[in-house]
Parts: C-alpha cells; sequence; structure tokens
C-alpha cells in the first residue's frame, strides 16, 4: 500500500468516526435523533469506502474523491452557514468543523494522488 493509500484510508477511517461520535455530542445538546442516524449511515459508508481503499479496489477511490468534493463544496458549506453558526458554537464545535474541513481537503488530495 502507498503512502497516499494509507493517508487516504486514515483520512476515511477518521471520518468514520468523527461523524457519528460528533452527531451524539450534538444530541446531548438538544439537537435532533436523525442526525444521529444519518450520520452513523455516512459513517459506515466512509468505512466501507476506507476499506475498499485499503484493499486498493479503484471504484473505491472515486467514490472518496466524490464525498471530499461533494461535502467541501456544497455540504459543508452550506451546514457552516445554516447550522454551526445559528447554533452559538463551543469548542467541541469548531474541533469538529476543523478537523472535518481539513479531512475533506486530504482525501480529495490524496484520492488525487493514490
Amino acid at each position: 500500500m502507498s503512502t497516499w493509500t494509507t493517508v487516504l484510508v486514515g483520512a476515511l477511517a477518521l471520518n468514520a468516526a468523527l461523524v457519528p461520535v460528533y452527531r451524539v455530542y450534538r444530541l446531548t445538546k438538544g439537537g435532533p435523533m436523525v442526525d444521529v442516524v444519518g450520520g452513523s449511515i455516512l459513517g459506515g459508508l466512509l468505512a466501507l469506502l476506507a476499506l475498499g481503499t485499503a484493499a486498493e479496489w479503484a471504484w473505491a477511490r472515486w467514490g472518496a474523491l466524490s464525498y471530499a468534493l461533494l461535502f467541501g463544496i456544497i455540504v459543508m458549506p452550506l451546514w457552516t452557514l445554516a447550522v454551526l453558526i445559528p447554533l452559538r458554537p463551543r469548542g467541541p464545535d469548531y474541533a469538529f468543523t476543523a478537523v472535518y474541513w481539513t479531512s475533506l481537503i486530504v482525501i480529495g488530495i490524496a484520492a488525487i494522488a493514490v
């Protein structure tokens, strides 16, 4: 496995764990249960992409690139404006946002570089 493949698998695995954990944190602050369910589904799909990338299946790399582009260009900007800013963010919200944005950039670069 190349270095870029290892980086891609690690970033996908990070997001697979980070998304549901953050959604559960938001649930404890009054967030909706549907976010936890959606975050868990996304986490499962990201775990599958990580496993497929580790197995060096080409479709997984393209799936990872599509995920990074979709979430980096459309989902996260909308989420930041519509959800994060109005909810009066705290430290964990800022930390999640920074790590998530950074990992999306890393996933996009690594998916291209593999």
